[in-house]
């Protein structure tokens, strides 16, 4: 069956360099992992994805993170702040001035569908009618790191791990093990993520294989 935690007992869309953490082979680990709150972690973004292969930190002397602790220590960064990008065409004179985000409609390249998943952006108006409107990782990235100060306080934003490839509904491997379909991922992800940012299933409008490759 897929592993279910709370919000609160798990932290997920991790990244470590290759610097933390070891695979049970002894290797170490570079790429997306998530945290439990026991200070346990795992390779994959999350429960549904990726192999979720127990992972050894590599500095044994040294206590492992755990929810709660800051995910950028020991070379630990949180991957969608790992992955922002590095131009940002708006001048800083005019982010500072700007007062409306613009809508987006992202394109996932090869090496996210390679991967299999990718990171959607949305943010909400807070002080009108809470309209969600889906912007870019810059766009994101600025609103949270007060780039966009006339915005900050006008907008709440939120990241979705949005799963590109695979079947479409889950489909059981084994008597222990699910794939998880791109339709049912992307539902359950959702709605998860809709308990704190409210309005998500909505604009999502149950289109849950948009951009998706669907495989046997």
């Amino acid at each position: 069956m897929i592993k279910y935690y709370p919000q609160t007992r798990i932290k997920t869309d991790l990244y470590t360099r290759g610097t933390t953490y070891a695979l049970p082979n002894g290797k170490p680990y570079t790429g997306r992992y998530y945290l439990l709150y026991d200070g346990t972690a795992y390779t994959g973004a999350n429960p549904v994805v990726g192999t979720n292969e127990q992972l050894t930190p590599i500095n044994t002397t040294s206590n492992s993170p755990t929810l709660g602790a800051n995910p950028s220590i020991a070379g630990n960064i949180s991957y969608n702040s790992y992955n922002i990008a590095k131009s940002n065409n708006t001048t800083e004179k005019n982010a500072s001035n700007l007062e409306e985000l613009t809508p987006y409609y992202p394109t996932p390249t090869q090496s996210d569908y390679q991967l299999g998943y990718f990171t959607r952006y949305f943010a909400k108006n807070v002080t009108g009618p809470g309209y969600i409107l889906e912007i870019s990782q810059n766009d994101y990235a600025n609103v949270k790191n007060g780039v966009y100060n006339s915005i900050v306080i006008l907008y709440e934003v939120a990241t979705l791990l949005w799963q590109l490839t695979g079947p479409l509904n889950d489909k059981r491997l084994s008597q222990y093990q699910i794939q998880g379909g791109v339709y049912s991922t992307n539902k359950r992800v959702t709605e998860a993520k809709a308990v704190g940012f409210r309005g998500l299933v909505e604009y999502i409008g149950g289109d849950y294989i948009k951009f998706a490759k669907i495989t046997p």
